[in-house]
C-alpha cells in the first residue's frame, strides 16, 4: 500500500513539475498586474511602510509575505514565482486537510491532486505562481484552513482549536478583507454544527470570533497607527468603505450579471453534465442482469435538462466550472441537512464559502482571474456530496463499487486535466521577456517592445532617478532599473478618481520623476476607456508641459497610428536632454 502510493505521488510530482515547465513564464500577462505584483513588495523590501509609503488596496499579509522572498533571494519575478510555488504548496495542504473532513483520505488525495492542474494552473488568470490573484490564493488557504480546524474532531483542546480556526480566518482577513469575513462565517458556522450540544457549539463559535478579532482587528489596529487611519481606510478602501464608482462598475462588469439569464443556464447545463457523468458511473457499476431503474429514470431526466439547456443557450458557453455555486449551495443544503458532526460541519461551511465567495464571477465561470480560489470550495463541496451519495446507496438495491465508480471518474478527469493544461499552454505563443527570469512572455514583438523600451530609459536617465508608467505597466521599472517615487503606484480608473487626482499630482511635482511612459491602454470594464482623454485630463496635461513625449517604437517595427507606448524625459534637464539628443529627439 504504502508503495502504491509513494508511487502515485512521485507520478503526481513528475507531472506537476512537467507542467510548470511547459507553463513557465505563462501564468500571467507581462503588463497587466504582473508588474504591480512586484513593485509594491519591491517597495516594502526597500525599507517602505504599506500605506503610508505605498497605496494599497488589500491587506498586508501577502505584500509583507512576498516581501521576505525578494529581501531573501534578490528583487525579481523569480523570488516571486518562488513566494507563489511555497503559499500553493500551503495552499493544496489546506485543501487535503478539509477534504478529509467530508470524504476518505484516498479521495481527498485525488480531488488534491486534480486541483493542481485544473485550479493552480489556470492560464492567464492571475493564478497561484505569479499575477493578481495570489493574495485571493493566500486568502483561500488559510479559510481553508480554519475550517479544516474548526470542524475537527473533539478532544479536551477545543477550545484552543476554536481560537485557532478564528485566528486563520483572521489571517484570511488580512489578505482580503472580504475573505475574512466570509472565512469567520464559515468557520462560525462549523464550529456550531461540529458538536451534538448547542450551547457548546455556540461557545466554540464566540471563540473563534476572539481569535479573530485579535488577529484581523490587532494586524489593521497597528497599521492604523503606523500609516494613519486616512492612509489605510481612505486611500487604501481596506474595509471596503468608499469603493469608486469605477470599480464598482468593474465588478459588475466581470460578474457577468448582465448576461445573467444565459449565465443560469449554462450553470443548470454544467450541473447536469457533471450529475449525469457521475450518474452514469454509478448506472455502470451495476453488475451485468441487475435492475436500476431508479438511475435510469435519473439518467433520462438529466439527458432532458441537458436537452433543454442546450436549446436554449446554456452549452455554448464556459460549462466546465459554471455549476460551482449550485453545487456549493447543494453541500450547504446536505451539511445542514446532516445536522452535526465533523463531516458536516466541513460541508456545510464549505458550502456557504463556495456560495458566498463566487460573487466576483457567479456566471460564465472560465479560466480568467478570481476564478481558482473560490472553486475549491466547490471540490470540497462536490467531494462531500459524492460521499453522500456512497453512504445512501443503500436506496439503490443492486449498486457495488460506488465509491470505486467515482475514483474512477475522478482519476480519468485528473489525467485529462494535465494533458489539456499542457496543450494549453503549448499552444500560447510568446517568448520569455529578458530581465525577468524567464517568468514572463509575451508575443515576439510585444516582448522585443518593453526590452528595448526598458534599456532606453535606463540609457536616458541615471541610476535611482524615477519612473512612473500610466495607467500601469510597472514591468518597466523592474527592466529599466528605476523605482515608482510616489505613494500611488497604478492609475486604472478606481485607483486614479476624480477625487484623488490632485493628489497624484501634487506627488509627481514634488517627486518629479526623470521619465514618464504613458501606455495606450483601453479599459472600457471600468466605464472610463483611456488615460488622459477619458479620465486623468489634469495628469495628462501636467505631463505634457513638464515632459517631452515622443512616440515609442521598437527597432523594425511598423509605425503605426496609435503606438503603444509614448516615452517622456524631463524637461530642462540637462542629464535628460543629453540622453534626448542620443536618442534623436530635437532638443530646446
Amino acid at each position: 500500500m504504502r508503495g502504491r502510493r509513494a508511487a502515485a505521488f512521485s507520478a503526481l510530482a513528475a507531472a506537476t513539475a512537467l507542467l510548470f515547465v511547459i507553463s513557465r513564464g505563462k501564468w500571467s500577462d507581462a503588463i497587466i498586474d504582473s508588474g504591480r505584483e512586484w513593485i509594491v513588495p519591491d517597495a516594502l523590501s526597500r525599507g517602505a511602510l504599506l500605506y503610508r509609503d505605498v497605496v494599497y488596496w488589500f491587506g498586508p499579509f501577502t505584500p509583507y509575505f512576498q516581501a521576505g522572498f525578494l529581501g531573501l533571494f534578490g528583487s525579481g519575478f523569480a523570488a516571486l514565482v518562488l513566494a507563489g510555488a511555497v503559499a500553493a504548496l500551503g495552499v493544496l495542504a489546506a485543501l487535503f486537510s478539509t477534504l478529509v473532513r467530508v470524504t476518505g483520505r484516498k479521495d481527498a488525495g485525488l480531488w488534491t491532486a486534480l486541483a493542481v492542474p485544473a485550479l493552480l494552473f489556470m492560464p492567464n488568470a492571475g493564478g497561484a505562481f505569479l499575477g493578481m490573484g495570489y493574495r485571493i490564493w493566500q486568502a483561500a488557504g488559510f479559510t481553508l484552513a480554519s475550517v479544516a480546524v474548526a470542524s475537527s474532531g473533539g478532544g479536551s483542546r477545543r477550545p484552543t482549536r476554536a481560537v485557532v480556526a478564528g485566528a486563520l480566518a483572521g489571517l484570511a482577513g488580512l489578505c482580503r478583507t472580504e475573505w475574512g469575513m466570509a472565512a469567520m462565517l464559515a468557520t462560525g458556522l462549523a464550529a456550531i454544527l461540529r458538536p451534538r450540544a448547542r450551547a457548546r457549539g455556540a461557545a466554540e463559535a464566540l471563540l473563534a470570533a476572539s481569535g479573530f478579532a485579535a488577529v484581523f482587528g490587532g494586524g489593521l489596529a497597528l497599521f492604523l497607527w503606523l500609516a494613519g487611519p486616512q492612509a489605510v481606510v481612505g486611500d487604501g478602501h481596506v474595509l471596503l468603505t468608499g469603493l469608486p464608482e469605477e470599480t464598482r462598475h468593474f465588478l459588475v462588469a466581470f460578474s457577468g450579471v448582465a448576461d445573467w439569464k444565459r449565465g443560469v443556464l449554462e450553470l443548470f447545463y454544467s450541473a447536469a453534465m457533471w450529475t449525469g457523468l457521475f450518474l452514469l458511473a454509478a448506472r455502470l457499476s451495476v453488475p451485468a442482469g441487475t435492475r436500476a431503474r431508479g438511475l435510469e429514470v435519473a439518467l433520462v431526466a438529466i439527458l432532458v435538462v441537458l436537452v433543454a439547456t442546450a436549446l436554449a443557450g446554456g452549452a455554448g458557453g464556459a460549462v466546465i466550472f459554471s455549476a460551482a455555486p449550485l453545487v456549493s449551495f447543494a453541500a450547504l443544503a446536505g451539511g445542514l441537512w446532516r445536522r452535526r458532526g465533523s463531516a458536516a460541519a466541513a460541508l456545510a461551511a464549505s458550502g456557504v464559502l463556495g456560495v458566498l465567495l463566487s460573487y466576483r464571477r457567479p456566471f460564465h465561470i472560465g479560466d480568467s482571474a478570481y476564478v481558482g480560489p473560490p472553486l475549491l470550495f466547490a471540490f470540497v463541496s462536490s467531494a462531500g456530496l459524492l460521499r453522500l451519495a456512497v453512504a445512501y446507496r443503500r436506496r439503490l438495491p443492486g449498486i457495488h463499487g460506488l465509491r470505486a465508480a467515482f475514483r474512477w471518474v475522478i482519476a480519468a478527469l485528473l489525467l485529462l486535466a494535465f494533458a489539456g493544461r499542457a496543450w494549453q499552454y503549448s499552444s500560447l505563443e510568446g517568448v520569455p521577456i529578458a530581465g525577468t527570469s524567464k517568468m514572463l512572455s509575451a508575443r515576439p514583438e510585444v516582448a522585443r517592445e518593453v526590452e528595448q523600451l526598458g534599456s532606453r530609459i535606463r540609457q536616458s536617465t541615471r541610476e535611482g532617478e524615477g519612473l512612473v508608467v500610466f495607467p500601469e505597466g510597472e514591468l518597466l521599472n523592474l527592466l529599466a532599473e528605476r523605482p515608482n517615487p510616489i505613494r500611488h503606484k497604478l492609475y486604472l480608473p478606481g485607483y486614479l478618481t476624480d477625487g484623488n487626482e490632485a493628489d497624484v499630482l501634487r506627488e509627481l511635482e514634488s517627486a518629479r520623476p526623470a521619465a514618464i511612459v504613458l501606455w495606450r491602454r483601453p479599459v472600457p470594464e471600468y466605464g472610463r476607456a483611456l488615460f488622459g482623454e477619458d479620465y486623468g485630463r489634469s495628469l495628462r496635461a501636467w505631463i505634457e508641459r513638464e515632459y517631452r513625449l515622443e512616440p515609442f517604437r521598437a527597432d523594425g517595427a511598423p509605425n503605426r497610428t496609435h503606438p503603444a507606448f509614448l516615452l517622456g524625459l524631463r524637461r530642462r534637464s540637462p542629464g535628460s536632454l543629453g540622453s534626448a539628443r542620443e536618442m534623436g529627439y530635437p532638443s530646446e
